[in-house]
């Protein structure tokens, strides 16, 4: 990084003062360079270099500047398919078909019939969250002798749908789970209070995530309580709710609420608990999917007897949304049904984000690369005991944690300065998302830099 003795320099900072009418200029932290970043590096207006190991939240997948992005972006079908957007559900365009086919063929979780495409993430959580309440809704009313068609139903109740009367149907969360900031999806996010603020809520359940411990092999008796106690809880409240639940909604590692995971077991455990209860078992995988654990879709990793009813995508995948089993492919005309659903110049760079994640190898090289990273975190943990612990992770969704928030916020203000941008999640941990193309060589810059960091900070 310049030796330059301000930060952020000069011209970073009058970009910042140029958006300060945008609402979200709070939080900016760096205004970059976009045609002198490249892969990994991400160069700041005053010529400052960053290993980035941020990615935007997980956005990223590829680095900067990828050839095989820019080829797309710059090829005459994403000019026409970005500039002539269109309502795709009912215009589209051959590009489209090019899309689907090949998340049908190559990329959907095994067991999916169907895809329904949104904008982003939390946009399809809201979307499987729907197709989920009109799958028991439907099934209700079959079961009380009514048909499953609402425009079938006496003209008052029709008008009572419309003035709001609503279902008593629920979501079944967890506690510390983050499924996007909308009113729906907001009412199964659990995280931080400041995400709910003010905010009207669904009278939703909760129940506990176990949070494992880590190292594992330490806290084997204490994860297996917290797991059980998990479960319990679950059953319990799915006993509670008993034919109302429409879905049990879950990260396959919780991402915004500090890194969180458990076993593979005990998410056998919800599903089974899930398809008791008759509910729909929806994996959010809007952060973990397209490649980040090693795997295109984390729950691969996690051995389910079925596949999951829904799973749930955004970020990498440049466009969000979800994919369905055939039991939750919404068939009726007006039930599911957006303006967009489906840029097409968003899908043309999503599919080849996934085509390149392909042609290159990268899940294995997530899956290598990801444990020696791992492996590096855990011995800067073991040099550091008093400042850095629990390091975890699955490929390079990576963490640790540092004894408080505000030693946490210290340690990436330390990092930045010294060229390593890292993030934050929950109350003290420490976010590693790092772009799936990071080399072996970036990682062990990284992590003498984070030694070096702790080193500093207790002198």
């Amino acid at each position: 990084m310049s030796d330059a003795p301000e930060w952020p320099g000069p011209r970073v900072r009058e970009a910042l003062r140029r958006g300060a009418f945008d609402m979200q200029a709070i939080y900016r932290a760096l205004v970059f360079d976009e045609a002198r970043s490249h892969g990994c590096r991400l160069v700041d207006l005053d010529g400052r270099k960053y290993l980035d190991l941020f990615s935007n939240f997980a956005l990223g997948a590829l680095g900067y500047n990828h050839p095989a992005l820019l080829d797309v972006a710059r090829s005459e079908a994403f000019a026409r398919a970005a500039v002539n957007p269109t309502s795709t559900p009912f215009v589209t365009a051959p590009g489209w078909f090019d899309y689907v086919e090949a998340l049908q063929a190559r990329y959907a979780p095994p067991g999916m019939a169907k895809v329904f495409c949104v904008d982003g993430g939390g946009e399809g959580v809201d979307a499987a969250l729907k197709a989920a309440f009109i799958v028991l809704g439907e099934r209700r009313r079959v079961a009380a002798g009514l048909p499953a068609n609402p425009l079938e139903l006496p003209t008052d109740a029709q008008r009572a749908m419309l003035e709001n009367a609503g279902t008593d149907a629920v979501v079944v969360s967890f506690e510390g789970g983050f499924h996007g900031r909308g009113l729906g999806p907001l009412s199964a996010t659990h995280s931080k209070a400041i995400h709910k603020a003010d905010q009207p809520a669904f009278p939703w359940p909760q129940v506990p995530f176990p949070a494992n411990r880590f190292p594992r092999d330490q806290f084997l008796e204490t994860n297996a309580r917290a797991e059980a106690t998990a479960l319990d809880a679950l059953a319990r409240v799915l006993d509670q709710h008993r034919d109302r639940v429409a879905a049990v909604l879950v990260e396959p590692i919780q991402g915004e609420g500090g890194d969180r995971h458990a076993s593979a077991a005990f998410f056998r455990g919800v599903q089974a608990l899930a398809q008791q209860a008759g509910a729909a078992f929806v994996l959010d995988e809007v952060q973990t999917g397209a490649g980040l654990t090693g795997t295109l879709w984390a729950h691969e990793q996690l051995a389910l007897p079925s596949p999951p009813d829904m799973v749930v995508f955004g970020k990498k995948m440049q466009l969000g949304g979800f994919f369905a089993t055939a039991a939750y492919d919404i068939r009726q005309f007006g039930r599911m049904y957006q303006t967009r659903n489906g840029d097409r110049a968003r899908a043309m760079l999503g599919l080849a984000v996934l085509d390149t994640i392909e042609a290159e190898g990268l899940l294995e090289y997530v899956r290598r690369t990801g444990a020696y990273f791992l492996s590096r975190l855990e011995a800067l943990c073991e040099a550091h005991p008093d400042l850095a612990t629990e390091p975890r992770g699955r490929g390079f969704m990576l963490a640790f944690d540092l004894p408080t928030p505000a030693l946490r916020d210290d340690f990436l203000k330390r990092a930045l300065r010294r060229g390593v941008f890292a993030s934050y999640t929950g109350t003290r941990s420490v976010r590693l998302r790092p772009h799936l193309v990071t080399s072996v060589a970036e990682v062990d810059e990284a992590c003498d830099a984070f030694d070096a960091v702790l080193g500093e900070m207790r002198a």
